[in-house]
This record gives C-alpha cells, sequence and structure tokens, in this order.
C-alpha cells in the first residue's frame, strides 16, 4: 500500500502481510508531452519534429482527470515546451482543482516569470528546468528561488560535462538548485556517450556528494543509467527501469510509448484505451532501440562506446 500526499510530495509504502494481497491498479507518473511547439531548436532534442500537436485544452484535461480516477498518482508535462500551451497556467490550477493529481513540468525556462510563479504556488509537485547553454538557467534558477519554487535541475551528463561536473555542480548549489537529476545520453553519437574509465570517474563524484551533503540535496538518477553505477547509494534496489509499467509516456500526437525515447507507439482515442495497453502491455518489459536503453544488453554499446548497430537491430525486431 502506498500513501502519497501530493502537496509535499511525501510517499509511505506499506508492505507486510496485511497489504501482501494489494496490486497496483494503474501506473504511478504519466509522461505527457502538451505540444510539441518549442522557443529553442537544441540539436539534441529527441522528439519528433514530424508530430502534431494534437491536445487541446479540454481534451488534456479530460484525460487527466480520467487518469486521476483510474488511480495515477503524478503526471509530469513536457514537450515539446510546456509554457508555450495555450491558457497553461489557468489549466494547472484547473487540474489541481478537479484532480487528485500532483503537478509536474519540465522546461527551459525561457518563458517563466514572477506572475505565473505567484500565481500556481501551492498548486504543483515539482518544476524541473533542463540546463542548456542557450537558456539563460542562472537567470531562471534564480527566478524560482526568489519565489521559493519547488524545483530541480535536468542535467545532462556526458564525457564533456564529466570533466568539469564538480565544478559545475557546486556552481549551481550556490545558486540555490538542492534537486539534481542527472541524466544519461541515449541515441546515437558515440561521442556523447560514457566508457569504462567514464563510469569510474562519475561513481567517484557521486558518492563523495552522497557522503559530504547527503542530507541537504536531492541527487537523483536517471532510470537509463541501469546497473552500470553499482557502487553508487541507491534508495529503491530494482532491476529494471519501469517503463511501460511503473510510468507510460504519452505524446503531443496521442500515442502511447513505454517511455519518451521508445521507437514503438500505438494510438489512442480514450483513457480506456491506455487502460487496455497498460493493462496487457506492463510486464513485457519493452526494449527501446537506441543506444543508451538500460534494457539492452551493455546498454546497446560496445566496449568503445559505440552503438552496438546489431543489439538495437535485433531489439527493435523483438518489438514488431
Amino acid at each position: 500500500m502506498l500513501l502519497f500526499n501530493r502537496d509535499t510530495g511525501l510517499n509511505i509504502k506499506l508492505e507486510g502481510e496485511e497489504t501482501h494481497h494489494l496490486e497496483r491498479v494503474a501506473p504511478r507518473t504519466l509522461l505527457i508531452a502538451v505540444t510539441n511547439v518549442c522557443n529553442l531548436q537544441c540539436p539534441f532534442c529527441y522528439r519528433n519534429l514530424k508530430s502534431a500537436s494534437d491536445w487541446t485544452y479540454d481534451s488534456l484535461l479530460r484525460f487527466c482527470q480520467h487518469a486521476s480516477n483510474w488511480s495515477v498518482l503524478e503526471v509530469a508535462f513536457g514537450g515539446g515546451e510546456p509554457m508555450l500551451f495555450p491558457n497553461w497556467e489557468q489549466f494547472i490550477h484547473e487540474l489541481y482543482d478537479t484532480s487528485q493529481l500532483a503537478i509536474n513540468f519540465t522546461t527551459n525556462g525561457m518563458k517563466l516569470t514572477p506572475s505565473f510563479l505567484s500565481s500556481i504556488e501551492g498548486k504543483y509537485g515539482n518544476i524541473r528546468l533542463s540546463l542548456y547553454d542557450t537558456n539563460r538557467y542562472k537567470q531562471t534558477i534564480e527566478l524560482l528561488v526568489d519565489h521559493n519554487a519547488r524545483f530541480g535541475v535536468n542535467w545532462l551528463i556526458t564525457p564533456d560535462e564529466l570533466d568539469s561536473i564538480e565544478a559545475k555542480f557546486f556552481k549551481l548549489l550556490s545558486f540555490g538548485v538542492r534537486d539534481f537529476l542527472l541524466l544519461s545520453y541515449k541515441g546515437s553519437d558515440p561521442s556523447m556517450h560514457f566508457q569504462k574509465h567514464h563510469y569510474e570517474a562519475f561513481s567517484d563524484f557521486l558518492q563523495h556528494v552522497h557522503n559530504n551533503l547527503q542530507n541537504t540535496i536531492q541527487l537523483k538518477l536517471d532510470v537509463c543509467w541501469g546497473n552500470l553505477l553499482p557502487d553508487v547509494p541507491r534508495l529503491f534496489e530494482t532491476s529494471d527501469c519501469g517503463a511501460g509499467d511503473g510510468f507510460l509516456s504519452i505524446t503531443s500526437d496521442r500515442r502511447i510509448k513505454p517511455c519518451s525515447f521508445h521507437h514503438w507507439t500505438i494510438p489512442f482515442e480514450t483513457i480506456a484505451d491506455v487502460r487496455d495497453y497498460w493493462n496487457s502491455r506492463r510486464k513485457n518489459r519493452q526494449a527501446a532501440a537506441i543506444g543508451g536503453c538500460a534494457r539492452l544488453p551493455e546498454r546497446a554499446l560496445i566496449s568503445t562506446g559505440r552503438i552496438n548497430d546489431e543489439v538495437i537491430h535485433l531489439a527493435g525486431i523483438q518489438q514488431q
């Protein structure tokens, strides 16, 4: 039995003979791309630029309300840029008032304003700020800190970032960041993937930060790191990333994916279609045919950090 408070983010898990008969009836989280439109053009962005933006205010609101009735606990909105979705501020208010969902969204921060942050105070779970060289994130962090916003940063860790990770980390800490989500690269560029010595250096950094700052910050790893950082302390021990089971990805053109990076999609019309998919596919543990997927052998990377195209090809065949 999982008890969850959407306003504080508190989770209490009760496990024992008394709760042994209980079974989860819905994914914990839906990752929803509310739009494909964005005010930036990052070369590494994984969204499908040809994908339509089919959600309207009313259709998205109804879908999320039905997800709440299904027992989904949280929605995490992305895109594209959610701040460009029509009447986004009003949408957050109405969804909070008409559902039990915790509302989270990822943004590049360029459209955040003091009035918007003041308006939605107390009606969202977490704002995730992506760190790019082009999105003046220092100013956005200052804005979020000034408004006591509940936020964290999404930081893509590549070999180039690793060279200066400690300096950048402490600079972000000095800006007021206390919630760090460290992302792994998924894609076909070998130079963006770690090799063995990169994992060792990254693990040393994580352990150092954890040992010295564990009571003052939240240090998080995305699930795609898989089991390649065995020496790093974990809050939960799990052998799988949870894609398609613990969470589902919903695209801007109304398709279901096990995760945001997955190559396999299926269209849907209603929340009932999403429920049917989840009930029938949740145990499949489908791998994404992309370098970096934790469900592929060695994440589909050979020892040099290059993509093992044969493994990806086999994974793709298995999904048909």
